[in-house]
């Protein structure tokens, strides 16, 4: 993929009206964790946490992550600098589709999505966007996440997560229907001229009909017609869903954490392959539904 002469323009201007900073974000962030919010102003910028854990991600300044060093505040930030291009990668990257038009968008589609999309033509499908949805279509959604979770071998949030998320003012739920079979679904904020992505990906038994690949040209789609960037979130650097995103025409940003615990998550990320792993992360979520959420964070 080649890059605009106006990279960077494009990536603080990503940035400007940023939903991850705003009192209904943490509010939404309390309420599934059960944790009391905190707000404090550092360097101008309003910063709420819980406990102490900044729960927001930004292209925080370099003057900003050493206050928040200096009081042992844990946070993540986006780099402007792409992280397969770098010399020492982050293993947490950040993805971004930047706003364009729908024709400049679909001439970014690497091969393989192209190939993807047009075979999923075979499957005519509808796109419904939905604010506020009732519980049954939340309950819906929820029965394809966890048949996702269970077959990636991980944690479960709760249902509550789901009812929270889809309550909040700015959020708005994205589906792909086959008929009348929900074959993928997108959990998402709207704010100001950004749309963020969250828990979403396709129905497992719905593969077959290039679920995925119909899903992301939809919401770019989406993006495209109302001016938005798209903030795809955070995932593993060099996974085949980063690769995924990629592929669509995202850019993947590295990161910087603090505290530093990438040695620790290497060596935690090859455990997730093993099935007892998987048991043990849905015992957990169970009995500690509010704690799951909070040490994953920050999250989208």
């Amino acid at each position: 993929m080649e890059y605009s002469d106006n990279f960077m323009e494009n990536f603080i201007q990503a940035f400007q009206h940023n939903f991850y900073l705003t009192q209904e974000y943490a509010i939404f962030c309390s309420q599934i964790t059960k944790i009391p919010l905190k707000k404090q102003v550092i360097e101008n910028q309003t910063i709420f946490t819980l406990k102490n854990k900044n729960i927001s991600i930004s292209n925080y300044s370099d003057t900003l992550c050493g206050k928040f060093r200096n009081k042992n505040i844990s946070y993540l930030r986006v780099t402007s600098e792409i992280n397969d291009k770098s010399d020492q990668p982050s293993l947490i990257e950040y993805s971004i589709f930047h706003k364009t038009t729908y024709e400049e968008a679909f001439k970014r589609y690497n091969t393989s999505f192209f190939h993807g999309l047009r075979e999923g033509k075979k499957f005519p499908h509808k796109v419904k966007i939905i604010h506020q949805p009732n519980i049954q279509l939340i309950k819906k959604i929820y029965a394809i996440y966890t048949d996702q979770m269970k077959r990636r071998n991980s944690f479960i949030f709760p249902l509550s997560f789901f009812r929270e998320f889809l309550k909040s003012p700015s959020s708005l739920l994205f589906i792909i229907e086959y008929e009348t079979n929900i074959i993928a679904y997108f959990c998402c904020f709207e704010y100001e001229d950004n749309i963020y992505t969250s828990i979403g990906g396709g129905n497992p038994r719905y593969f077959s009909y290039r679920s995925s690949n119909k899903l992301y040209d939809e919401i770019i789609k989406y993006a495209c017609h109302n001016k938005l960037n798209i903030h795809m979130g955070i995932g593993e650097h060099g996974s085949g869903y980063q690769k995924f995103k990629q592929n669509a025409g995202a850019i993947n940003y590295k990161t910087e954490r603090f505290p530093d615990d990438e040695k620790l998550m290497k060596l935690v990320f090859p455990l997730l392959k093993f099935k007892l792993t998987g048991s043990v992360l849905s015992v957990l979520s169970k009995l500690f539904p509010h704690l799951i959420p909070y040490l994953i964070m920050p999250f989208t």
